[in-house]
């Protein structure tokens, strides 16, 4: 059975005032909205990057996962992961604290494909890619793995 997301739905999830960080009820994919439901009222999809969400299979089950900028009502920027075998999604960032920062301030983001992670600077033993990871980025500053470890979401730091 096909659920559809109708504009109301939709609407919940992006607000209803128009802004230079907003973001188009028609360039969400359905499985992401229906995903970020659950969480409605308390994030906001943020288009503050182009793309301001990434596909790809995060958990390592052979399924697409999707993940979205967001925003909570204080303005703090975070991540929503939304895998595919579960109902709500992972909140990273935006008040949720992850490695100490529970304000995701990157300006660059993209899909890390399953395979070998080099070294990091000053970090332990690369993990090992359960599935694709997400590179997170500070231009010109530092840059990290978000990545499954079969339990939660982790950061591995890549760079200063």
């Amino acid at each position: 059975m096909r659920l559809l997301v109708t504009s109301a739905v939709l609407s919940l999830l992006v607000g209803s005032a128009v802004g230079a960080d907003d973001v188009s009820v028609f360039n969400i994919p359905e499985p992401l909205a229906v995903c970020l439901k659950t969480v409605s009222g308390r994030y906001k999809i943020s288009g503050r990057i182009n793309p301001f969400y990434l596909r790809g299979d995060f958990d390592g089950d052979g399924r697409a996962d999707y993940a979205a900028l967001i925003t909570n009502a204080k303005g703090e920027r975070g991540l929503a992961i939304c895998r595919a075998a579960s109902r709500a999604p992972d909140i990273v960032g935006a008040g949720t604290a992850l490695n100490k920062l529970t304000d995701l301030s990157f300006d660059a983001w993209m899909v890390f494909p399953k395979g070998p992670v080099e070294k990091g600077v000053g970090e332990g033993s690369p993990p090992k890619l359960l599935g694709d990871a997400i590179s997170i980025i500070w231009s010109e500053s530092a840059s990290a793995l978000l990545y499954w470890d079969g339990r939660k979401f982790s950061w591995y730091q890549q760079g200063d």
